[in-house]
């Protein structure tokens, strides 16, 4: 009961940490920083920062393989620390989401429950025209007996 406390939103802020934390465990560091340098600079921080990670990766790739490998643990476990701390300083701000479930269910009931009572409606009219006819022909044909019976006696 206590995870419920925060209700929906809260609880979908912690799956989504959850996952990130997760993800960031498994992420291929190398890969990011490669892509990172082959991107073009917007302004010169990001010149510079460009420049630093190409030294970086230069020097990774003069490494041994042992060095490579342990290198690349290292940082990745420092990136996932940091990230992780910014996520956990970071909370998700999603007091909106159980508002806008209740009103999604809300707007689903209201069109359902319309829809219903059109159906409802429709049933209704049809049922009444069909008692109706059937009560006139049975009108009819009593008439018509009568009729019979008139013209017998006459």
């Amino acid at each position: 009961m206590a995870e419920q406390q925060g209700g929906v939103g809260s609880q979908i802020g912690k799956a989504i940490t959850k996952k990130l934390s997760d993800s960031l465990k498994n992420m291929d560091v190398l890969g990011l920083l490669q892509n990172l340098v082959a991107m073009t600079p917007e302004d010169e921080e990001s010149e510079e920062i460009r420049e630093k990670l190409q030294d970086v990766m230069k020097q990774y790739n003069d490494m041994p393989e042992d060095e490579k490998v342990l290198f690349a643990n290292q940082l990745k476990d420092a990136l996932a620390t940091k990230l992780q701390a910014k996520l956990d300083n970071t909370p998700f701000d999603l007091s909106g989401v159980d508002a806008a479930i209740s009103r999604a269910i809300y707007v689903q009931v209201v069109l359902y429950g319309l829809a219903a009572l059109f159906l409802l409606i429709l049933i209704v009219f049809f049922g009444y025209k069909l008692y109706k006819s059937i009560k006139d022909k049975e009108l009819k044909r009593e008439e018509k007996k009568k009729a019979k019976q008139m013209k017998k006696k006459k």
